[in-house]
């Protein structure tokens, strides 16, 4: 399987990346990420308390009224009333849905995939794709940092509805559809689930060590590597981490390449490995967590407070 989690925050480029759809979760979220990606997302849906903090955000560029999310989805008992009721007035789709054995990220899942071919029809119509040869990727903002177990809780839904989406994949690609993933962008990472199997990772403009520089380059070199901190889409550092067990993984394309390692909690772990290439390796025989550091230009500033 091939992910290019960068695609999305690559604005110089021609080519429109994969149709995407945003997930604002109740939790802070990255502003710096939410306006480049607000750009090219097909949608965006706010799970219950997500829109509070999709509201603030806006209203910190004077725009709460300009810049709307397209559904608010939701057992609604952590959306304030006041932006419920700004959002209605707006026009905004709110979905009320009283499910206690559901969350709110999977019942947001749930809409995207049922709504997936009218979500899709704008970008149809505009680059000539069938919309029977594609599927949304989905971006979840949020649900990382802050509360430890609600950070575990936001890693269980991402391995569940990943899971889930893997099963569809599978299908998709048996009928020579063209698939979407789905990747949690949170305050300073890009996180998603690895599945069983070779997998390639592309990491384009990784700000890493050039092959080889042994010592400090010149004050011009500095000068010039200084001024690329703009294009950098990712600093080195990447986690892989298994979630089920006890899992064997081969890397290449790392600072530390193992093969047919035994990872597991309490034993081995590939934390802090470091990207050595354009495009990396995780050959898995278990589900694995991936997470890819963001560039210091895309992590969330200090931002508004819900």
């Amino acid at each position: 399987m091939e992910w290019d989690p960068t695609q999305f925050f690559r604005e110089d480029e021609s080519i429109q990346p994969h149709p995407f759809v945003l997930l604002v979760l109740n939790h802070p979220i990255n502003e710096t990420a939410l306006a480049i990606l607000r750009k090219h997302a097909l949608a965006t849906v706010c799970a219950d308390g997500g829109a509070n903090w999709f509201f603030e955000s806006a209203k910190s560029r004077g725009e709460e009224s300009l810049d709307l999310p397209s559904t608010i989805i939701g057992d609604l008992d952590s959306i304030r009333p006041e932006v419920r009721t700004h959002y209605a007035n707006m026009g905004v789709n709110i979905i009320e849905i009283d499910d206690m054995y559901s969350t709110d990220f999977t019942k947001s899942m749930t809409h995207i995939r049922q709504n997936e071919k009218d979500i899709l029809s704008r970008y149809v119509r505009q680059n000539g794709d069938s919309d029977e040869s594609l599927r949304l990727s989905v971006l979840v903002l949020g649900g990382l940092g802050g509360r430890v177990d609600q950070a575990f809780s936001q890693i269980h839904h991402l391995y569940e509805v990943s899971q889930s989406e893997s099963q569809n994949q599978t299908q998709t690609q048996a009928q020579g559809k063209s698939d979407g993933k789905i990747y949690l962008i949170s305050e300073e990472s890009i996180t998603f689930v690895l599945q069983p199997g070779k997998n390639i990772i592309h990491v384009p403009r990784t700000n890493r060590p050039q092959p080889n520089q042994s010592s400090p380059p010149p004050s011009s070199e500095m000068r010039s590597r200084n001024s690329k901190e703009d294009e950098y889409l990712l600093e080195e550092n990447v986690g892989i981490i298994p979630i089920l067990g006890p899992a064997r993984i081969t890397i290449s394309g790392f600072e530390w390449d193992v093969e047919d390692w035994k990872t597991e909690i309490g034993g081995q772990l590939s934390t802090s490995n470091h990207i050595r290439a354009e495009t990396v390796q995780v050959q898995t025989g278990a589900p694995i967590l991936f997470t890819l550091e963001l560039a210091r230009r895309l992590k969330r500033g200090p931002g508004p407070k819900s």
